[in-house]
C-alpha cells in the first residue's frame, strides 16, 4: 500500500503532492508556494538549501513516514467509500469497477492529504508552544530603538488586560491607510491570496489569505506595509513594558481577504495545555474605506472565557464558577480603516459576519507563554 500512496503523489504530474504542498503553505505561513507552470516548485531561495514546508513536506511522504499512516489512511477511505458507494445506488448511479477504482484512489488521495496536514499542524503547534516559553524571543522594552512605544492609550491597555480586547483608531494616519489598501489590492489582483483549503472544505471560514515577512517587502512598491509593519512589529515590545505579558517579537503577517458574503466562524486562535499553539495577543489592522454597519463584515468578539489560573483562583476560593458554555456577545467591531484590534488569543472567542463587500485585514500573532498577564486584577501599569 505504501507504493500505492506514493503513486497517487506522483501520478498527473505531481498534481497530488503540488496540491499538498499549497495546503501546507497557505495553512503554516512558510514561504508561498509558486510552481513553474503550476507543476514543478520553484528552487528555494538563494543562500537556502531547504525551507520550512519543503523539509515537511519531505519529512511526511517519506516511505517509513507513508508505512507508519497507511493504516489510518485506508481505514478513513473505505469509510468514506462505502458512504460514496451507497448514495450512489440509492441515487440510481451505480458505479461499475473502473469508475468504483477511479473514485477509491481520489478518496484516498484526500484522506492521505487531510492526514499528513494533521499532522504538520500538530508538529507547528508542538513548536510554537514549546517556543513561546523561549526567553531569547522576548521582546524587551529597553531593547526597541523604534519609537516612544506610546501606541495605545490607557482606555485600550484596560480593555485589553480587564476585557480581554480593545481597539485603537487612526492607528495610522489617512494617507498610509489608503496606501495600504492600495497596496492590500493589488496583492490581491496579482493571485497572492489562496484559499485555505481544510477549512474551507468544512465550512469554517471562506476567505483567502497571504503570509508575508517585513523582509518580504519591496521598499518602493509597498511603502504603506513598509510602515504598519513596523508599527505593529513595535505591539509586543509597548505590551510588555505596559502589562508584562512576556510577548515575543515576530515581523511574519497575514493578509485575509473576505470577498462578498465570505466570513470565518466563531473560534479563538490559541489555547491552553494539548491546545495552547503558542498564540497569546491578536492583532488585527483594518483598511476598509468608508465601511458603513449595512456592509456587515464585523468581527463579532465574544464575552471573555475564564483562563485555567482564574478558575483555579476561584475553586481555591470556593467561590462558584460561572457556566463556560455560554456565549454572550461582547462587542461587533466595524471594520474600519485606520482601526487596530487587540484580543487575548487564548481567552476571546470571534468571528467574522459574512461581509457585503471586499473587506481587507492584516493580522500579527504575538507569542507568550500562559501566565504573566493573564489575570484581569487591574495591576498592569498605567499610561
Amino acid at each position: 500500500m505504501v507504493q500505492v500512496l506514493e503513486e497517487i503523489l506522483l501520478e498527473n504530474n505531481r498534481r497530488a503532492r503540488n496540491d499538498l504542498e499549497r495546503r501546507i503553505r497557505s495553512g503554516t505561513g512558510v514561504r508561498e508556494f509558486k510552481g513553474r507552470c503550476g507543476h514543478v516548485p520553484d528552487a528555494p531561495l538563494p543562500g537556502e538549501t531547504d525551507d520550512v514546508a519543503a523539509r515537511m513536506l519531505r519529512e511526511n511522504t517519506k516511505p517509513s513516514a507513508l508505512r507508519d499512516m497507511v493504516a489510518t489512511i485506508m481505514e478513513q477511505a473505505s469509510k468514506i467509500f462505502e458512504r460514496v458507494q451507497a448514495k450512489g445506488k440509492t441515487d440510481g448511479m451505480a458505479m461499475d469497477s473502473a469508475t468504483e477504482v477511479s473514485v477509491l484512489r481520489d478518496v484516498i488521495k484526500e484522506c492521505m492529504i487531510r492526514h499528513i496536514l494533521k499532522l504538520v499542524n500538530e508538529d507547528n503547534s508542538g513548536a510554537a508552544r514549546s517556543g513561546s516559553h523561549d526567553a531569547g524571543l522576548l521582546a524587551t522594552p529597553q531593547g526597541f530603538f523604534g519609537g516612544d512605544l506610546e501606541n495605545f492609550g490607557r482606555e485600550t491597555i484596560r480593555g485589553l488586560m480587564e476585557d480581554g480586547y480593545a481597539y485603537e483608531d487612526d492607528f495610522l494616519d489617512d494617507n498610509t491607510t489608503r496606501s495600504v489598501m492600495q497596496e492590500l489590492e493589488f496583492l490581491e489582483f496579482d493571485g497572492k491570496l489562496v484559499d485555505v483549503q481544510q477549512q474551507k472544505m468544512i465550512g469554517i471560514r471562506s476567505d483567502k489569505i497571504h503570509w508575508l515577512t517585513y523582509e518580504d517587502l519591496d521598499r518602493e512598491k509597498q511603502p504603506g506595509l513598509e510602515t504598519l509593519m513596523k508599527k505593529m512589529i513595535s505591539i509586543p515590545f509597548e505590551l510588555n513594558k505596559k502589562c508584562s505579558l512576556y510577548l515575543q517579537a515576530s515581523s511574519t503577517f497575514q493578509v485575509a481577504c473576505y470577498s462578498k458574503t465570505a466570513y470565518y466562524k466563531r473560534h479563538v486562535d490559541g489555547g491552553y495545555e494539548d491546545t495552547n499553539n503558542g498564540r497569546k495577543i491578536t492583532a488585527v489592522f483594518y483598511a476598509n474605506d468608508q465601511w458603513s454597519e449595512s456592509e456587515g463584515g464585523q468581527l463579532r468578539i465574544y464575552k471573555r472565557k475564564l483562563n485555567p489560573f482564574q478558575l483555579e483562583d476561584l475553586r481555591a476560593r470556593g467561590e462558584e464558577v460561572p457556566d463556560q458554555t455560554v456565549n454572550e456577545v461582547a462587542e461587533e467591531i466595524e471594520p474600519l480603516a485606520g482601526r487596530l484590534v487587540l484580543f487575548r488569543s487564548r481567552d476571546v472567542p470571534h468571528e467574522v459576519l459574512p461581509t457585503g463587500r471586499k473587506r481587507f485585514a492584516v493580522s500579527l500573532w504575538l507569542m507568550g507563554p500562559p501566565g504573566p498577564g493573564d489575570m484581569p486584577d487591574g495591576h498592569h501599569a498605567k499610561t
